[in-house]
């Protein structure tokens, strides 16, 4: 079976001709800019010009300002964009935020202030993005739609060599919400596991914020949709 370094190696050769670079970016856990959520992916994998970026977005945390990977974590589709203001582009109005400096700083010096970005939010909450970058803003149009297939068939490649999605939860977070599940209110499940009520109401709250849901049915949801719990 091919690595992950193999299977990046041959998306980058077959990239467009002029392509300056291609990122590879992929986290178990969903993309956030909070510095409390936020963390580094767990795979990175850059090719030709793109390399150079690799130290200060990982390093640096520039990942959390960047504002290709801010857009690409709210939508679903491919899109072009552009650093330079005066050629608009998705993440034209982020280009105005003091913390987007030293992204934009960074990319304009090294000339990769143009490309494409597909990004990939997988079924089992993972997320990834695939970027080339280019030379000039024209050219992003016309490669859209080829990229974007080559990118999901790319992720499709990776998947099976990929690190398992993490499980978020404790194990008292997990046995909550799978008694939960089971239709048991917080007082039941005091009761069952020899815990106050108050400290249940903890692990069903802390497992909700972990999991990002919008109340206890929904943590079920999640944890039971990721196999966390039973």
């Amino acid at each position: 079976m091919a690595t992950v370094p193999q299977l990046v190696d041959a998306a980058f050769a077959a990239c467009p001709e002029g392509a300056l670079g291609l990122i590879y970016d992929y986290a178990t856990t969903p993309f956030s800019p909070d510095p409390a959520k936020f963390a580094l992916p767990d795979v990175i994998e850059a090719r030709g010009r793109a390399e150079r970026l690799v130290a200060d977005w990982c390093g640096q945390a520039l990942y959390r300002a960047d504002p290709v990977q801010n857009m690409a974590a709210g939508i679903t589709r491919p899109f072009s964009w552009s650093y330079h203001p005066q050629e608009p582009s998705l993440i034209t109005r982020d280009l105005e935020r003091e913390e987007v400096g030293d992204v934009s700083e960074r990319l304009l010096g090294w000339a990769l202030a143009r490309g494409v970005t597909v990004p990939l939010h997988l079924p089992a909450q993972g997320f990834a993005t695939v970027t080339v970058f280019l030379p000039d803003c024209a050219g992003a149009q016309t490669i859209l739609a080829d990229f974007a297939l080559a990118a999901h068939r790319l992720q499709d490649e990776l998947t099976p060599v990929l690190p398992p999605v993490r499980n978020l939860l404790s194990p008292r977070e997990a046995e909550c919400l799978s008694l939960t599940a089971n239709g048991l209110s917080a007082k039941q499940i005091a009761h069952a596991l020899d815990r106050s009520e108050s400290m249940v109401v903890k692990h069903l709250q802390a497992a909700g914020v972990k999991l990002g849901a919008r109340n206890r049915s929904h943590a079920v949801a999640i944890a039971t949709r990721q196999r966390w719990i039973s």
